[in-house]
């Protein structure tokens, strides 16, 4: 039975109790129902060693949930997909510069043929960073190139950070052994410091991303000049123009009393575009992160509701996580940051069926970046907006609590109420932004944005009976 990490990633979300049928699994990861059906099965053989027959989706769930150390059986059984085994090979090559072909083929069960398969991707991913490989009986040699070599040591620490957790037991402590650093607890207090000055929240990707940064070129040779070695007036050299004085002195200071003082000045540069992906201060993002955002902002508005065109932040906001996707794209990052977050508790479904319309525009983007995008700019939409409630079979007395409760897990401000019956004659006395409703009718109107929520039952405990 070949299982890979979508089928721990599963397996996690049916432990945690966040899936109970074959639509949920479909939904939080963006798979059609035949796929989800038969990952499921997969996991089903492996754990009781036969077939799941004719059970229904549902019982297989129930099963797989009460069974004892299945993550262990899962994590003892997990192979390695085409896309680990590739950045494996590159992994090897970072860092002992040579790999014998027979060993590697050993190693991860390759054919010869197989491997040049791998070995073209290979040469692919690294033509983006300027450098090759060169290939002979005697093995693969990665043509020295040291700068594009830190760059791409940053990309690949980075991956290993973000999928960690699900990687086969036979490269995860391998590679998690290579990126460590002295003194933890330092580094940890020190880009406390550093996200505090550039006022970026300190969450597991931007933490992830400093640590990458800090790995691949906070590593100087001897005789490379150092931030410690300077004075401001020559730091004041690689000064971005759109950066204000005093922020760019706090960064100096920083730079100077932590142990980011071993940074070579050559990478500098760097450093100050990272600290534009934390906290974008301009719109440096390519042509392609700048046309996707444009391209995905008809549904956000669709979703979100048309705030979304007026709303001067959209680009800041957006050119950031696509230009993650697309980087995720390039180099194969598969990111289930999405999977700690209670997701039986995420009130508006429809935030699914938007992650799929986006990702039909741009593969590769997750529940996590819709989930972030959905709240920011929920926060930010326009109070002002005639947002009016429409329903049909529900008892009127309750409506007000259920305005509250959108109102509390929405985030969205109703400003009147009208049974689906009256709704027609109040759209010819009043102009609408928006509908809301929580029935599953049909509202005909080709110029006003609807939003059909979840009807929002208030979270409970059961009580066992005693």
């Amino acid at each position: 039975m070949y299982i890979n990490t979508k089928h721990l990633q599963i397996l996690k979300t049916i432990k945690n109790n966040q899936v109970t049928n074959i639509r949920d699994i479909s939904d939080i990861f963006l798979l059609s129902n035949q796929h989800a059906k038969l990952h499921l099965e997969d996991i089903y053989c492996e754990l009781f060693q036969k077939l799941s027959c004719d059970l229904k989706p549902e019982v297989i769930i129930e099963q797989i949930k009460n069974f004892s150390n299945a993550k262990n059986i899962l994590r003892n059984s997990q192979q390695l997909t085409k896309n680990q085994k590739i950045f494996y090979l590159i992994f090897r090559l970072i860092k002992d510069k040579h790999i014998k072909l027979s060993h590697v083929c050993e190693d991860l069960n390759l054919t010869k043929r197989n491997l040049n398969n791998y070995l073209k991707s290979i040469s692919d991913i690294f033509s983006l960073y300027k450098f090759k490989i060169k290939i002979s009986n005697k093995g693969v040699t990665l043509i020295d190139s040291p700068y594009f070599i830190k760059k791409f040591k940053f990309i690949l620490t980075f991956k290993t950070l973000v999928e960690k957790d699900f990687l086969p037991k036979k490269i995860r402590n391998e590679l998690v052994n290579f990126i460590k650093i002295e003194n933890f607890y330092t580094f940890r207090k020190d880009v406390s410091k550093f996200f505090k000055i550039i006022n970026c929240d300190f969450i597991k990707h931007s933490e992830m991303s400093i640590f990458s940064f800090y790995t691949a070129f906070v590593t100087p040779y001897k005789e490379q000049k150092t931030v410690e070695n300077i004075s401001y007036e020559n730091f004041l050299k690689y000064k971005p123009t759109y950066y204000d004085s005093e922020f760019f002195h706090k960064i100096f200071n920083f730079l100077k009393t932590t142990i980011f003082k071993n940074l070579p000045t050559i990478y500098l540069n760097d450093f100050f575009n990272l600290i534009d992906v934390l906290n974008p201060f301009k719109d440096h993002f390519n042509k392609f992160v700048r046309s996707k955002s444009e391209e995905l902002r008809h549904v956000f508005a669709k979703y979100l509701g048309s705030h979304i065109y007026t709303n001067t932040d959209y680009f800041r906001m957006v050119n950031p996580w696509v230009n993650y996707v697309y980087l995720k794209n390039i180099f194969f990052i598969d990111d289930s940051a999405f999977l700690n977050i209670n997701l039986n508790y995420f009130a508006n479904s429809n935030i699914y069926e938007m992650t799929r319309e986006i990702n039909k525009i741009l593969p590769g983007f997750t529940l996590f970046e819709s989930i972030f995008l959905w709240y920011y700019f929920s926060e930010n939409e326009d109070r002002q907006e005639n947002n009016i409630f429409v329903f049909k079979n529900l008892p009127s007395a309750i409506i007000p609590s259920l305005i509250n409760e959108i109102y509390k897990k929405h985030n969205i401000k109703i400003t009147f109420s009208v049974n689906l019956k009256e709704f027609n004659e109040y759209r010819k006395h009043h102009s609408i932004d928006t509908i809301i409703t929580v029935e599953n009718f049909k509202i005909y109107s080709n110029d006003i944005p609807i939003k059909n929520l979840f009807f929002p039952i208030p979270n409970f405990q059961k009580i066992s009976p005693t």
